[in-house]
């Protein structure tokens, strides 16, 4: 009995320390944009589509226009485990890559997307 209340304490200690990731930035994709943003569509669709924008202007002709811009970063490090291991020497590498996408809603007068753009970069 000691013993399952010892791992239940234990799992419920290690699962509640878990960090929690927000939502918002992962929905912005080229994927989730090229799929999911249509002419047409309403204000609200393209909130539970892709968030909160970033910016929120209006053009010449005093349309609403709703920025997104997202930079994601990708860090990877390897080192060398098998030679440390076999001769006590390490190497190691790291590359790092970004990629930035930036998205341009133009709503008309009934708030429905009247034309979109985007652009995605990666370097």
């Amino acid at each position: 009995m000691n013993k399952i209340i010892i791992i239940s304490l234990t799992s419920i200690i290690l699962f509640s320390c878990a960090a929690n990731k927000p939502n918002d930035s992962d929905n912005l994709t080229l994927g989730t944009v090229q799929s999911k943003i249509f002419k047409g569509q309403s204000q609200s669709a393209v909130m539970d589509a892709l968030g909160s924008p970033n910016i929120i202007t209006k053009d010449a002709q005093g349309r609403e226009v709703w920025t997104y811009d997202r930079i994601f970063r990708d860090n990877e490090a390897q080192s060398g485990g098998f030679w440390l291991f076999l001769f006590g020497k390490s190497s190691s590498a790291s590359s790092s890559s970004s990629k930035s996408l930036t998205v341009l809603i133009t709503f008309d007068d009934n708030k429905n997307v009247l034309d979109y753009t985007y652009q995605s970069l990666k370097y």
